[in-house]
């Protein structure tokens, strides 16, 4: 039976190690990468940018994302709000309306931008100002005097 010498042990863990340790640093930047690209892609959203939008989306997730009722984006598209409608995605959709994804995309972009113009969203509440120009108090319900 034939044996392996010490230093060739020793060589091949450690070229299992450095091949180990090489994997996971390449793991850990695509980590950190994924990370720092959706963290992007969220700021975008808050920001109110369309254009974050995706072929694998459904007509529910962009509703909930962008802050548009659903009935308003389902008549955009001319689609009747069913179980198979809310659970299509945007290729879906494009497909069943022989249309590209990009089109459709695009419509359901427009669709939001419209809403957004002619329903201005309101201020949120941490920014309005008592009307007896009190500051609110950070301990809610105590008093101070």
């Amino acid at each position: 039976m034939y044996t392996l010498s010490e230093r060739t042990k020793m060589s091949l863990l450690s070229f299992l190690l450095l091949l180990i340790l090489g994997f996971l640093a390449f793991a850990g930047i695509r980590t950190f990468q994924a990370v720092h690209n959706f963290q992007l892609r969220y700021s975008e959203v808050k920001a109110g940018d369309v254009s974050t939008m995706r072929p694998w989306m459904t007509i529910h997730a962009i509703s909930h994302v962008y802050h548009v009722p659903e009935n308003y984006l389902y008549g955009s598209l001319r689609l009747n709000k069913s179980a198979l409608s809310r659970r299509a995605t945007i290729y879906q959709i494009a497909t069943h309306q022989q249309q590209t994804v990009d089109q459709v995309i695009r419509t359901i972009q427009h669709t939001i931008l419209v809403y957004r113009k002619h329903h201005l969203r309101s201020v949120t509440p941490a920014l309005i100002q008592p009307s007896d120009s009190r500051p609110i108090s950070p301990m809610l319900g105590r008093t101070t005097y």
